[in-house]
């Protein structure tokens, strides 16, 4: 009688413990980013003020356009570079200004928009003849990935300087850069002699190895905030984990939400990360928190939506957050409502998740 009372209690208070975790954990409502110039969109980044940038287009990637949203919240094209017929926007700044890559008639360059200025074109490092930009912060420095003959190098832009070359970790041959902060601190990958390896740069310490998780052979930085955490993701033998990066903690594994993959993709001055993780059902958006860890965000919007969420892609310092994934989607059971297998195909749909009660 002892042990059945026991285990009764035992139940009770694993119950009480996950329905005050239901109860306290942050929701969300979730409205969808209409598409501009396709069936399909892909939303990037969100700024503090929630305008967002990202591309709009055709489920096959063509005829992309990049997009900002307005203080309206309408979509506005941000157009292409001459000669060119795609566009994509992949980060904003608190002002509002965009950084993206666009091709002209015979290659792809960064780019940098503002609504003074309109677009222009960041070039490529000497001698090379193509660049991508992925981050920018509030002084509209610009850092990303110039290639050519020369090779592939991470690069930081500004209006006083130009476009520089971060050069490459010890023993490696490339780099890319995908995040800045306010300090002029950028993060990315670079390659090494033992396998690609997540860099921190900085003006006075230059290129940083973050290293990798346990015995992982490869790893990535993807973002990093103001006060200088970084996340992204570390792969070996056993999968590939999101981690959260500071320097006086070292690097974190965040976990996963089932399936042995995820990946940390953006962060805020918080501490609030945002990515994607596997689970048995297919890739699903996740949201972590030092206080309730990895959560995923379909259980954090209402189950009446009709929406599933596959991917975080920005989180901004008020917790909003951009996202992708698909409708007609039957929450309660997580699986397609009109499909019973759970994989279909179909258009990309963008999604701007507010948290509730702010």
């Amino acid at each position: 009688m002892t042990l059945k009372v026991g285990k009764i209690v035992l139940a009770l208070v694993a119950a009480l413990a996950l329905a005050w975790e239901t109860a306290s954990a942050q929701s969300y409502t979730v409205t969808e980013i209409g598409p501009l110039a396709g069936e399909s969109n892909v939303v990037h980044k969100v700024n503090f003020s929630g305008q967002f940038v990202g591309g709009s287009g055709t489920p096959d990637g063509s005829n992309t356009r990049a997009f900002v949203s307005t203080g309206t919240g309408d979509l506005q094209v941000i157009g292409v570079l001459p000669g060119g017929d795609y566009s994509e926007s992949f980060a904003i700044n608190h002002a509002g200004d965009v950084a993206g890559s666009a091709n002209t008639a015979a290659t792809v360059h960064a780019f940098l928009w503002t609504r003074s200025s309109g677009t222009q074109d960041l070039g490529a490092l000497r001698g090379d003849n193509g660049s991508q930009a992925f981050g920018l912060n509030d002084a509209g420095h610009v850092v990303g990935v110039s290639s050519g003959k020369n090779g592939i190098h991470a690069f930081l832009w500004t209006r006083s300087t130009g476009m520089q070359s971060l050069g490459v970790l010890l023993g490696g041959k490339a780099s890319q850069a995908f995040g800045i902060n306010n300090s002029d601190s950028v993060v990315g990958v670079s390659t090494t002699e033992n396998g690609d390896r997540p860099f921190l740069w900085t003006r006075s310490g230059g290129m940083q190895n973050l290293g990798v998780l346990g015995s992982d052979q490869h790893s990535r930085a993807l973002a990093i905030n103001d006060s200088g955490q970084v996340v992204g993701s570390s792969t070996g033998p056993t999968g590939t984990h999101a981690f959260l990066w500071s320097a006086p903690a070292g690097m974190q594994d965040l976990g996963t939400l089932g399936e042995n993959l995820s990946e940390a993709l953006s962060i805020n001055n918080s501490g609030q990360v945002v990515g994607v993780s596997q689970t048995s059902l297919g890739a699903r958006a996740f949201v972590w928190t030092a206080t309730g860890g990895m959560q995923n965000l379909n259980a954090l919007i209402p189950t009446t939506s009709g929406v599933l969420l596959t991917t975080a892609l920005g989180i901004n310092d008020a917790g909003r957050i951009v996202a992708i994934g698909s409708v007609n989607h039957d929450n309660a059971n997580d699986r397609p409502a009109d499909l019973d297998d759970g994989h279909h195909a179909g258009p990309i749909h963008a999604f701007l998740l507010m948290p509730t009660g702010h």
